[in-house]
């Protein structure tokens, strides 16, 4: 982001709620359990939360807010809604020359210029290891940035998984080597039929590869790690798909790969959770399955997620804090994304509640669940952004055969470097991959 928005508009205005009863803190199915080690507010405090999403999305965090409500009769808490650019700039105008809300629930990569301002709370400094430890490992680390938690996660997902056609495949191979040897008996190029479409050069798609080759685009110090053994093996293997084995078209881009599968055409899809409704009402049998081993490393494919977290405000302090927390808490709690599940099929980032059976009962969003167990959360570093376009920037090139993976890597790293030094501290705009 080059400059700041002086004037920005007020989406909506704000809800607050007053609870009917006040039973205690501990009654009622969604009530939090104490974990964060702050006391419960005991005077009359307003908790302020601005957050970005739909308007399906609104309606239930009122309704959550309400039972919060019921169980803490002593906090009002209101809400505002705002734009995604909207909420991102008002909230750092007002951390600085203002009065910030002290929370904000946004999407994880707002967790790097949140943090690179020290505008938000580091949380592992205020929710307790056991309370942190009932979420995903990877849901924390997609606000995890300067070796520091900056939010926590009610619901996470929007990753890649294996989708399949039940009538061209009845079992998925458990690793690279037999799902390779099956998608060349299920592939004859002229007869226009692939055992894999999806679009080979769209970087986040390259990721899971990444990852099942040991590396990740970020290193533990939030910089690129992009000229790697790891990156040019991935590399390696997403240009065999295509020119060694013959596997997938020669070009497919998003629609195209989706088209390819509507048609029967293709045995197997690499698609988002965003997509699955698309799958409904082809006519045809799909299953979904975690991407498998990679054979040379025997390491599972992660693919990038992404969430909704919560941030608490630098300025809050006192019994504003601990209310904030103990709102946080509440609304993140398992009880909470089994509402999310339930009613707007958000997969969830607590683990009990990736048990739930509304997912161990459905084949779709079990697959689903089992392929966002093993991924990351996209890294929220502000430096990320230059290593996608160090990526974008080549990743065709190896495709095409311009480039070796070996040189493509140093290129991307090379590029990723000259981005960082171009940037010079200035803070770019996050830019969601789904």
């Amino acid at each position: 982001m080059l400059g700041v928005l002086l004037c920005l508009v007020l989406a909506a205005c704000s809800a607050v709620r007053t609870p009917a009863s006040a039973p205690s803190p501990t009654a009622g199915p969604t009530a939090a359990v104490a974990t964060t080690g702050l006391p419960t507010p005991s005077g009359p405090i307003t908790v302020t939360y601005w957050e970005t999403d739909t308007d399906d999305a609104d309606v239930l965090l009122d309704e959550l807010t309400a039972e919060f409500l019921k169980a803490y009769p002593a906090i009002t808490v209101q809400r505002v809604h705002y734009s995604y650019d909207d909420l991102r700039n008002e909230f750092r105008i007002q951390s600085f020359n203002g009065q910030p809300p002290e929370l904000v629930r946004a999407p994880g990569e707002f967790a790097g210029p949140f943090s690179e301002l020290a505008i938000v709370h580091p949380l592992d400094a205020i929710f307790s290891k056991d309370f942190l430890n009932q979420y995903l490992t990877g849901a924390l680390a997609g606000a995890t940035t300067q070796g520091k938690l900056w939010g926590v996660p009610d619901n996470y997902g929007n990753h890649l998984m294996l989708l399949y056609n039940k009538a061209l495949v009845t079992e998925v191979p458990p690793n690279t080597d037999a799902w390779i040897a099956q998608l060349k008996t299920l592939t004859d190029a002229g007869a226009g039929q692939y055992g894999l479409a999806y679009p080979l050069e769209e970087t986040y798609w390259l990721i899971p590869w990444l990852a099942g080759f040991g590396g990740w685009p970020m290193d533990a110090v939030d910089q690129p790690a992009l000229d790697t053994v790891e990156m040019a093996n991935a590399l390696q293997f997403v240009y065999d798909l295509k020119a060694t084995q013959r596997v997938v078209p020669e070009q497919a881009d998003y629609d195209a790969a989706f088209d390819i599968f509507r048609q029967g055409k293709a045995a197997y899809i690499i698609d988002g959770m965003w997509n699955l409704e698309q799958y409904t009402g082809l006519g045809i049998d799909v299953g979904v399955a975690p991407l498998p081993v990679v054979s040379a490393t025997g390491l599972k494919p992660a693919p990038m997620a992404t969430g909704r977290y919560w941030f608490i405000s630098e300025k809050a302090s006192g019994a504003a804090l601990d209310a904030a927390a103990r709102f946080v808490e509440f609304m993140t709690a398992t009880d909470a994304q089994r509402q999310w599940l339930a009613k707007m099929k958000r997969l969830p980032s607590d683990k009990e509640a990736g048990k739930s059976d509304l997912i161990t009962a459905d084949p779709i969003l079990s697959g689903a669940m089992a392929q966002l167990r093993v991924a990351r959360g996209v890294p929220p570093a502000l430096n990320m952004a230059c290593a996608w376009s160090g990526i974008d920037a080549h990743l065709s090139e190896v495709l095409t055969g311009a480039r070796t993976p070996e040189n493509a890597a140093a290129a991307m790293q090379a590029d990723a470097d000259a981005c960082i030094e171009d940037m010079g501290g200035v803070e770019p705009t996050p830019t969601p991959r789904s």
